[in-house]
């Protein structure tokens, strides 16, 4: 999914035990893969590849300080922003983490590699996923930092840029780290608070090329925060490990507003197009999230639905709800997926 290794890595073994080749359906990369400008950046340097350049990553750097409205010291590019979330939990050695249920693979993944124990606050059915605030607030005094994801990425639900702000407030009140998790942010157009980041001593924003612009083979991210936090990781992290030509492709994917344009049509139609099928099938409620990603309940109590897919060659990621009922997380995929998906998932709950 997206940017993450656990992802591929899952996806692989399950290939290799079944001896099959399984549809991957936990990716949230773009279904329409990468901006013709981004292939044709590279096309254009590829000649350039023999020889490694810093003024490649200072003009994307500068695009997006300009963008953005902030100074260029404030942003700091890594090897994707699971790479940057390891170096920063590496570099602060928290103890507890505050995260919203369910949590990712890729994010328990780096939980659990580092032992850390986890708070976490329900995203509830009753209540559409929506992060409670309140309780979110409440849940930090008892935690070293909090990992937000918005949009969540396994629910795909989006915390206003007020709640945001609340959050920080109190983060910063309680002087506990926060990391805001932006992997899946262009899908829903949102507005960022980086202003307010930015004058946080203890929170950052993550963001990647690998989710919306399609770039996951290139493994480039970054991290917005104060200057001082921003320095505090960069002494453990080295940019020269970036690949040579994702920095032109990720500002050639920025520029191409029609490309983003597309995605985003795209990602409506087949969103709704995915709701009507499947409120025609019994036992079965499609939850629509502003992002990408859709939340598919199985009001069906059986617990080995992971298996039924994988019959029928289809990898998912699923989570229980606070009912006890089956949940798949679905990232939109290519029509022809989609459409499939549909077709099994009727076969499966009409059987």
């Amino acid at each position: 999914m997206i940017e993450s290794l656990y992802y591929q890595l899952s996806a692989y073994n399950y290939r290799e035990e079944l001896a099959v080749k399984l549809i991957d359906y936990t990716l949230g990369a773009n279904p329409l893969g990468q901006s013709n400008k981004a292939r044709n950046a590279i096309r254009r340097h590829v000649r350039q590849i023999s020889t490694i350049s810093p003024q490649r990553l200072n003009h994307l750097k500068g695009y997006i300080a300009k963008k953005e409205g902030i100074d260029e010291a404030s942003i700091l590019f890594g090897c994707g922003s699971t790479a940057i979330l390891n170096t920063i939990l590496e570099r602060i050695s928290p103890k507890r983490i505050l995260v919203p249920h369910p949590v990712s693979q890729r994010h328990s993944a780096i939980l659990s590699r580092r032992s850390l124990e986890c708070t976490m606050v329900p995203l509830k059915a009753e209540k559409n996923f929506d992060l409670t605030i309140e309780d979110f607030c409440n849940a930090l005094q008892g935690s070293d930092g909090a990992m937000l994801p918005n949009p969540h990425d396994v629910t795909g639900t989006v915390i206003s840029p007020e709640d945001i702000t609340r959050i920080v407030n109190e983060a910063d009140r309680l002087d506990k780290y926060l990391f805001v998790d932006e992997a899946y942010a262009e899908y829903v157009g949102m507005s960022s608070p980086v202003i307010r980041i930015m004058k946080s001593r203890k929170a950052l924003i993550l963001r990647t090329f690998s989710a919306f612009y399609a770039l996951g083979g290139l493994r480039l991210g970054y991290i917005i925060g104060s200057p001082d936090l921003v320095e505090l990781v960069e002494s453990r992290l080295d940019p020269s490990w970036i690949n040579s030509f994702a920095p032109w492709a990720a500002i050639a994917s920025l520029k191409d507003k029609g490309y983003q344009h597309r995605t985003l049509l795209f990602i409506e139609g087949e969103k709704a197009y995915i709701h009507e099928k499947l409120s025609r099938i019994k036992d079965v409620k499609c939850f629509v999230s502003p992002s990408n990603i859709l939340v598919i309940r199985l009001q069906k109590k059986r617990d080995d639905f992971q298996k039924l897919f994988e019959r029928h060659q289809i990898l998912i990621d699923t989570f229980s709800d606070e009912d006890g009922n089956t949940c798949i997380r679905f990232p939109v995929q290519t029509h022809r997926m989609n459409a499939y998906f549909v077709r099994i998932l009727k076969r499966i709950m009409e059987a």
